[in-house]
């Protein structure tokens, strides 16, 4: 398969390495670096450099910063120390070092928009809008929390396991991207391909991801636990919701849209029709419209 061109109206114009709790946290900038900040975070098993498509939909001059979690991208591996406490942790050394003077407009995907609401409930002052891209928010009432599954994967994360056998080349992976998508492009699929693996010295290219973060992440699981957090987080909130959401990604249905309305009645809630949970990956024009539209009331 040949190299398949990638168009980027908004090339990142640098790359950064931010000392983050004793571990080197990578960080990419677009835009102006004078206009409004403009923070991304991504989700689990994914990198900042995963927005580039919502990014070259964006219309007006922003100063983008999105960094790679822990674990993730070209960021350190943290040897199994992946509860939602320790990014939340991070985030909130993330913000007094990239945003020192200012709160941030933020837009979140899955995982990354877990972290944001918890973060921000606890820090409301540090963000100035927030738009959650297919997460934020309970998976349902999960209770009673299952502790003998959390326990037994935290045990297994933090033993090493094997190395992944990985792909024999690029268009392999561009194969598998395609397979978990199906309303991806080739092109889209070839520039994840590149951004989100590494060809190792035995010619196989792997994820960069930590390979313990296949295991779920713990976190809250209750409506109760998070109505309980979110009650201090009062920035102006808009909620960007799938129309086929994979399993374990928060459900927009009917039933759960409304108990989103129950803990933050003034949100602003908006379902994509055919999109999977990667909404800015499906339409990342109409995203990036979604979000500019709220960010710039």
């Amino acid at each position: 398969m040949p190299t398949l061109p990638v168009s980027r109206l908004h090339p990142p114009r640098e790359g950064l390495t931010v000392p983050v709790r004793g571990l080197r946290y990578h960080v990419r900038r677009w835009g102006d670096p004078a206009a409004r900040p403009l923070l991304l975070l991504h989700g689990v098993r994914d990198c900042g450099a995963t927005f580039q498509f919502m990014i070259d939909g964006l219309c007006s001059s922003w100063n983008v910063v999105a960094p790679d979690w822990r674990g993730h991208g070209l960021s350190d591996r943290a040897f199994g120390s992946y509860w939602a406490h320790d990014f939340m942790a991070d985030l909130d050394v993330l913000l007094d070092t990239l945003f020192p003077d200012t709160a941030p407009d933020v837009v979140a995907h899955s995982m990354g928009g877990n972290v944001a609401t918890l973060c921000f409930s606890m820090r409301p002052e540090r963000v100035r809008r927030l738009v959650a891209l297919d997460s934020a928010g309970p998976m349902g009432r999960r209770l009673p929390v299952d502790a003998r599954r959390v326990l037994t994967d935290w045990l297994a994360m933090a033993r090493p396991g094997k190395v992944p056998g990985g792909y024999g080349s690029l268009p392999e992976v561009v194969e598998r991207i395609l397979a978990s998508n199906r309303r991806m492009s080739q092109v889209q699929a070839h520039f994840l391909a590149e951004v989100s693996t590494r060809r190792d010295e035995d010619g196989r290219y792997r994820w960069l991801y930590d390979p313990v973060l296949r295991f779920p992440l713990p976190t809250l699981h209750s409506a109760e636990e998070w109505r309980a957090v979110w009650s201090s987080f009062t920035a102006p909130f808009l909620w960007i919701g799938s129309s086929d959401p994979r399993p374990e990604a928060p459900p927009f249905d009917d039933e759960h849209v409304a108990l989103r309305r129950s803990f933050r009645p003034d949100a602003e809630i908006v379902r994509l029709d055919d999109t999977g949970h990667n909404v800015h990956h499906d339409r990342p024009g109409d995203v990036a419209r979604l979000v500019e539209a709220f960010l710039q009331r």
